[in-house]
């Protein structure tokens, strides 16, 4: 029975991915830090396809996250032939302000669990010679910005890594890809219902849905840098030419105010 491992996958695009994956019969491993958000997910799932759906809760911030979730399907007999690096977490706040846990809690889930996972089942997926990574990057790898410092490096760590690891791994029939979506149509943003509307259309903003359904795609057919939609395409070039100085005018005028989502 294949299965396919998704951190996060409970919710938000995590369950978009499990959605696509179970559509394709993947059986389910959905790894998280929410008992009761696993158990309707796998819940919804197990109903809505014909697959096997399971999860497991744990801390993935933890420095023995990824050795424990592999060793639990070496214990279940678990292999795994997909491997989706979702979760994560979001701060928007200065890197001095003294909150050293919670920065070190996103440097180990986007950055030190994800690269362990990656090593661990990439090495049975090329002795399989079969097997799918898809690690969920960001826009913001492109956007060196005040305020997500770390969430900025940690996705360009992951949007560089996957780069390399494809090459690593493409002899061997193993795909890896990187998704950078720019804004998801969540309640992140507190915008409205209209707005939220009109950044769909423009492309700036894509549902859950449809950022899952792009990964998948381009994971599937061994494309391995996807960035979703034309204008954010645009946007990473005219990134470039930016001048520092403008950035600091915009931190100046912000005035930067905490805020987190996990």
């Amino acid at each position: 029975m294949k299965y396919a491992l998704i951190t996060g996958g409970s919710s938000g695009i995590g369950f978009a991915f499990s959605k696509q994956l179970a559509a394709k019969s993947y059986s389910l491993l959905l790894v998280g830090n929410r008992e009761d958000d696993n158990r309707e997910a796998v819940r919804q799932l197990s109903r809505d396809y014909p697959i096997n759906a399971r999860y497991l809760t744990m801390d993935l911030s933890i420095p023995e996250a990824a050795e424990q979730i592999f060793d639990f399907c070496k214990r279940e007999q678990i292999e795994v032939e997909v491997l989706v690096n979702n979760a994560g977490m979001f701060f928007f706040d200065t890197v001095v302000n003294e909150n050293y846990n919670r920065s070190k809690t996103m440097v180990q889930l986007h950055v030190t669990t994800p690269t362990l996972l990656c090593a661990m089942f990439g090495h049975e997926m090329k002795k399989q010679r079969k097997g799918y990574i898809l690690n969920v990057s960001s826009f913001s790898a492109w956007m060196p910005y005040p305020g997500i410092a770390i969430y900025g490096a940690g996705k360009a760590y992951m949007k560089n890594f996957s780069r390399s690891l494809a090459y690593e791994l493409k002899d061997f029939g193993v795909n890896v890809s990187a998704i950078c979506p720019g804004a998801v149509d969540t309640d992140l943003y507190s915008l409205s219902l209209d707005n939220r509307k009109l950044f769909r259309k423009l492309g700036v903003m894509h549902s859950p849905d449809k950022i899952a359904e792009i990964g998948v795609k381009a994971l599937f057919r061994g494309k391995v840098i996807v960035v979703p939609g034309i204008l954010n395409k645009i946007i990473i070039g005219i990134v470039f030419l930016i001048p520092p100085i403008i950035i600091n005018f915009i931190k100046r005028k912000a005035k930067l105010k905490p805020f987190m989502d996990i």
